[in-house]
């Protein structure tokens, strides 16, 4: 877990400081600057750009996550594996660009009240799937090189930094809404770019691929790799824009803009976990291949626990803080409360279950894996064209919720069945506990004037009794070890 701790501990640095701009952005400006419809579009603009970017990859990031070790020489640059990742790019963007080109006037067609304002700005949608593809590549080429900060902080630090600065050009009306959606477009395809520089500048880049070390054997495993890569992939990537999409098709494009918004703030919860999932892949591979059994259930158990209690955390401190959030968004947005609720749920759910779902990917049983995604993605479809017909908005939050807790039961069912782990214990119990206690003294802290000055105490409160609980009790191994730590260099400092 060293190695993983490292790296994610780095990573959530650039990811909490993106979480910090990405409050300024989602929580503070775009409501207050656009429309509810405008941001609907630039949600939609994004769901769309992903979702084809994604089947662009046609599943090779998948195949590089479980097979690149074996081209891993530093000798011959990895035998070319950049080059081949580059000639699969190419060849992946320009199917997915003849695909989106016959399936453009669907989506127009299709979409509730949308149809002008997406047709308008359609065209940015082509850069957009170019660039996100390059960073998809890009960083899951990083990763296998164990590198995963680079593409944490392109992504979740300095975008965000140039979405803000385009959003303040906007304010101070030295650019309209469609300048400022090429300039979002631009900064969205910086991420790629800079992967791609920074991976030429370190001179460790060979262009043309060994095709002579690529066997019948390794042909076929890379084939089928990616085969199953785009199921996983594809469907991952529905599985995160469907409800934004949906919404779009039956609610409106002003709901989605209401849905986009007040999702934020239930992702928040999620965070700590893209930098684990990075460089966890990366680890659990090499353990399958070496039959690491022991590692494999150390990350599995301590992944499980300690994104619980980073979760709790954030869950109560949210919802904890509920009325101060709707202090901060217009009045419009409070018809997205419940969605806050339930989004942040369902992350909860998703970051107790800890690497589960990396760990069916890179075992040796990973077709498995798509077909768990693909059973998901048809809970998703049906809950959420249920719910939200009958619930509007709030319901694609509630179908997420219920889809993730099946999804979440048949991981845990396959591991617990197949290899014998499970990572639970009476630790999570008491994890549980600890944050349903320190919600009710939460709620016993009267409401202060300012919400800013509410926020500081509360969530003050809330951090130091619950940091404590999980301290005495000793809940996590891994979060008892950082704080010794802390204290230590502490007291040395003194």
């Amino acid at each position: 877990m060293g190695q993983i701790k490292e790296q994610t501990i780095k990573g959530s640095v650039f990811s909490y400081l993106g979480v910090l701009l990405g409050f300024a952005i989602s929580g503070l400006l775009l409501p207050k600057l656009f429309t509810t419809g405008e941001n609907g579009l630039i949600k939609l603009l994004i769901a769309y750009s992903s979702m084809f970017a994604q089947f662009a990859t046609l599943g090779f990031t998948y195949a590089t996550g479980r097979l690149f070790s074996y081209f891993r020489d530093e000798k011959t640059n990895h035998h070319g594996f950049f080059g081949l990742t580059m000639l699969v790019m190419l060849a992946g963007f320009i199917i997915s660009i003849i695909s989106f080109y016959f399936l453009k006037d669907f989506i127009l067609n299709d979409s509730k009240g949308s149809s002008d304002l997406l047709a308008d700005y359609m065209i940015f949608l082509v850069p957009l799937i170019f660039f996100a593809l390059l960073y998809l590549m890009l960083d899951s080429y990083f990763k296998m090189l164990f590198q995963t900060v680079i593409g944490t902080f392109v992504r979740e630090f300095l975008l965000r930094i140039l979405i803000l600065a385009s959003i303040l050009l906007f304010f101070l009306e030295v650019i309209n809404f469609r300048e400022f959606i090429i300039a979002y477009v631009i900064a969205n395809s910086l991420p790629g770019l800079i992967l791609l520089v920074a991976a030429l500048v370190s001179g460790k880049v060979n262009w043309k691929p060994d095709f002579t070390f690529i066997g019948p054997d390794m042909a076929r495993s890379l084939s089928s790799m990616s085969l199953y890569g785009i199921m996983i992939g594809f469907s991952g990537i529905m599985i995160l824009n469907i409800d934004s999409i949906m919404i779009s098709k039956i609610v409106g494009i002003e709901a989605t803009g209401i849905y986009a918004i007040t999702y934020f703030f239930g992702t928040l919860i999620i965070i700590p976990s893209r930098s684990l999932r990075k460089i966890a892949g990366t680890i659990l591979a090499e353990a399958w291949r070496k039959n690491d059994m022991e590692t494999i259930a150390s990350v599995y158990r301590k992944s499980s626990i300690n994104q619980l209690i980073i979760g709790i955390l954030i869950f109560i401190g949210l919802w904890g803080n509920i009325h101060n959030v709707f202090e901060i968004l217009p009045a419009v947005y409070k018809a997205g409360m419940w969605v806050i609720f339930f989004v942040a749920l369902t992350n909860l759910i998703e970051m107790t279950s800890g690497v589960s779902e990396i760990m069916i990917q890179t075992s040796k049983n990973y077709r498995y894996g798509a077909f768990l995604f693909g059973v998901f993605l048809l809970f998703i479809l049906v809950f959420n064209y249920i719910f939200i017909k009958s619930m509007g908005l709030v319901g694609a939050a509630v179908a997420n919720t219920l889809s993730y807790v099946v999804y979440n039961l048949m991981r845990y069912v396959y591991i617990y069945r197949n290899y014998g782990m499970q990572p639970f214990s009476v630790k999570h119990i008491y994890a549980v506990l600890a944050g349903i206690f320190v919600y009710g003294i939460s709620l016993l802290v009267p409401v202060f004037g300012h919400y800013i000055l509410d926020i500081a105490v509360r969530s003050t409160l809330m951090v130091v009794v619950f940091g404590l609980i999980v301290y005495k009790l000793n809940l996590s191994e891994d979060i008892n070890q950082s704080a010794d730590q802390l204290i230590s260099r502490l007291k040395g400092n003194r």
